[in-house]
């Protein structure tokens, strides 16, 4: 009676989670555009901002699948993020050695997952924490910051830009790659939530910063546009389905 019980109640655990990133989706999406029109908004010295961080950001995406994988520097991303970790709440927060091995390039076996329980690793949102912090972004906008109170701003915001969207790429390809382990620990329905959450959550931080480098961007009209986005994909789902 109890192996019964426990059934329906993972298997009603499994159907809230899908039901939570049905959901949570159209949100990173909206956002995702809402961003996209602040940047296609603001001119700068290169041209207009969006085709210039969507260059860098294409430009990160062809080195990285026909190149190079710089996962030692991804790795220090992660370490800096801990050590802040450490110095702000008194303890790490999460450690991701255990997935080393993932965004190997061309050529490399694919990395095993680690052998050992759940427990061990923690919750999926504590073990998928350093990964939300888009490190290299947030210290991209404040170097461009820094360096627009030392030459003309005219000089900072095309490289800036550009800048944004390389460090973002980087962010969002290497996380991929290293989550793949993760993928034979947890079934898909975590997996997709704690993808989406850190999506989300990247967006929220990263957009929060970049208006260090781009003064015109507003990350309030951003949040608002991107909202409306959502809201519009919420109605045009109801739609199909219930009309």
């Amino acid at each position: 009676m109890g192996s019964v019980s426990s059934k329906i109640t993972q298997g009603l655990g499994r159907a809230l989670k899908m039901f939570i990133v049905a959901v949570l989706l159209p949100l990173p999406i909206g956002l995702l555009t809402g961003v996209v029109e602040q940047f296609e908004a603001i001119q700068v010295a290169g041209g207009n901002a969006w085709h210039l961080v969507y260059s860098g950001f294409l430009t990160y995406a062809g080195c990285h699948v026909l190149l190079y994988r710089p996962v030692g520097l991804f790795r220090a991303g992660q370490w800096i993020f801990s050590t802040l970790a450490v110095w702000l709440f008194g303890g790490q927060v999460s450690t991701t050695d255990n997935t080393a091995g993932g965004g190997q390039g061309k050529g490399g076996r694919k990395p095993k997952a680690p052998k050992s329980d759940g427990a061990a690793y923690g919750s999926p949102l504590v073990a998928f924490s350093p990964y939300v912090i888009p490190v290299y972004l947030v210290l991209a906008c404040a170097v461009a910051w820094l360096a627009a109170r030392v030459v003309q701003r005219r000089w900072v915001d095309g490289p800036a830009a550009v800048l944004i969207g390389v460090t973002t790429a980087f962010h969002w390809l290497m996380t991929a790659d290293d989550l793949q382990p993760q993928r034979e620990r947890w079934h898909v329905e975590t997996y997709l939530l704690a993808i989406g959450l850190v999506f989300l959550l990247t967006l929220l931080i990263g957009a929060a910063c970049v208006w260090w480098a781009l003064p015109d961007f507003s990350y309030y009209q951003a949040l608002r546009d991107g909202w409306a986005a959502s809201l519009r994909i919420y109605q045009a789902a109801t739609r199909q389905l219930f009309f």
